[in-house]
């Protein structure tokens, strides 16, 4: 681990900003935020998140039996008022108020992105239709996927992210750097942009890896300080790599909370020497939020368990701890659209049952396998993350592709080949081919449209960026977008 780093002797003016930091995130969290967060929001995520901040600490089977309880009330819910899982559980024979622990929803099949794609209507709670977010994923396997969640479900996830950010020192209203994807090509609108300013966060688009973006990039950290990073893994350490290299380095350490790839080793090597030794992982999707996030003690990392049941299966069985196995997820408090037993594309090994060195009592993953997104080259050499392929695909507003997979081949050349979805629209999708456009600056890149794409021979999994070798440079030429 990298020794932590002053680079200078606090002045008076620093220590004045920093106990102004702290005022004001005071204000912001017990001022500011339940204002807007009850007062004008109407949502309970304050209340969920003192809640969650007392449950992490009890003994398990206390915890367990609040979980079980949440976990009957959905799936008695569920049965009674959602088309889909009262034709399930009556075809399954399943009783609701039967279930006595987690395990015995092994009772029921998975349900899968074919099956949501397929019964989406049914899936929906009638009682919540048209109050419900709507959200969509690329997922890993370039499957894109709407979905929907309630409110109430919001406010949970939100508390619950607060509470995992938690543990590597976030607070609302801390001064926050955002290194993250900008998914839309349209600025922020006034509200975000107030809502941003009074959270104290600022946002700069991981996805340009360029020289001229990374500078841009370095004179925002350095202007605004902040007291945390948040980012996506392989554009930050990318990113760390760059400053490092160049000797760029002068704060002391900021931790860094690391989302949407695992953190390899070499990844966490390089981001503590750019930033110092607090660096957190945290696992999650756009389905669900938070489902797992790294403590202080860096062993591993803590189930959201008040808000998720979570599942490692390996062939149809409970996987022992160390096993790999398919992330298999239930919200708990998604009423809006119950998501039970849902198969998320992931690939995870559960932690034994050692307690954790931070004393909490929500049991851990070991690691996720399986959610990295190889990198692309662009002709002048830089780096363009492969994940912005599934970033700008999940926020399209519909179905506008069933299945992607984009390849570089050893010319530099980058092809996107594409199933049409169910809301197809070319309006739409030449809209986000052409952010697809502007973040491979000019590198040759063309979109082929396919009936299916066959999964990798051996694996059986679709692979979404295969990136065939690092192309030199002067093998790339601009060239035109073909459809």
């Amino acid at each position: 681990m990298a020794p932590t780093v002053s680079f200078s002797t606090e002045s008076r003016a620093a220590r004045a900003r920093r106990q102004g930091d702290r005022a004001y995130t005071a204000l912001f969290e017990k001022v500011l935020w339940p204002t807007w967060d009850v007062a004008v929001r109407r949502r309970e995520t304050r209340r969920h998140l003192l809640e969650l901040e007392r449950s992490q600490w009890l003994d398990p089977e206390v915890r367990e039996r609040a979980e079980l309880r949440s976990l009957i009330d959905l799936l008695t819910y569920a049965g009674r008022e959602v088309p889909y899982y009262r034709e399930l559980f009556r075809a399954y024979r399943f009783e609701p108020r039967g279930v006595r622990s987690s395990a015995d929803l092994a009772a029921l099949p998975l349900l899968t992105r074919d099956i949501i794609r397929e019964r989406y209507d049914d899936l929906v709670d009638p009682n919540h239709r048209g109050t419900n977010l709507k959200k969509g994923t690329s997922g890993s396997t370039g499957n894109p996927l709407k979905f929907e969640y309630s409110p109430a479900s919001e406010a949970w996830r939100q508390a619950i992210k607060i509470r995992g950010y938690g543990w590597a020192g976030y607070r609302p209203g801390k001064k926050t750097f955002y290194y993250w994807a900008a998914v839309s090509s349209a600025p922020p609108s006034l509200k975000v942009r107030l809502d941003r300013a009074l959270r104290r966060e600022t946002f700069v688009d991981s996805m340009r890896q360029d020289e001229y973006s990374r500078r841009e990039a370095l004179e925002a950290l350095r202007r605004t300080r902040p007291e945390i990073i948040v980012c996506y893994t392989q554009s930050c350490a990318q990113f760390a790599r760059w400053i490092v290299d160049r000797g760029l380095r002068d704060w002391d350490d900021i931790p860094v909370i690391c989302g949407a790839e695992a953190v390899l080793l070499g990844d966490r090597a390089m981001l503590e020497r750019a930033f110092g030794p607090n660096i957190f992982e945290t696992y999650g999707s756009r389905e669900t939020m938070l489902i797992a996030a790294e403590c202080e003690a860096h062993a591993g990392m803590h189930l959201s368990e008040e808000n998720l049941c979570v599942e490692i299966v390996k062939d149809g069985r409970a996987a022992a701890p160390g096993e790999a196995g398919d992330v298999v997820v239930t919200d708990l408090h998604n009423y809006g659209m119950p998501m039970i037993r849902y198969l998320n594309g992931d690939v995870a090994r559960r932690a034994g049952s050692t307690p954790c060195p931070c004393g909490r009592s929500l049991a851990r993953l070991e690691q996720v396998d399986g959610r990295r997104a190889d990198t692309l080259t662009d002709r002048e050499g830089n780096t363009v993350p492969g994940i912005v392929f599934h970033v700008l695909f999940s926020d399209a507003r519909r179905e506008l592709v069933r299945q992607f997979q984009a390849v570089q081949n050893v010319r530099g050349e980058v092809t996107l080949k594409v199933v049409r979805g169910r809301d197809f629209a070319q309006d739409d999708f030449d809209r986000v081919a052409g952010r697809f456009s502007y973040y491979l600056r000019g590198l040759p890149f063309r979109i082929e449209f396919h009936d299916a794409i066959e999964p990798h021979h051996r694996s059986g999994k679709l692979q979404t960026i295969i990136v065939e070798r690092n192309p030199p440079a002067a093998a790339c030429a601009p060239a035109a977008a073909a459809r």
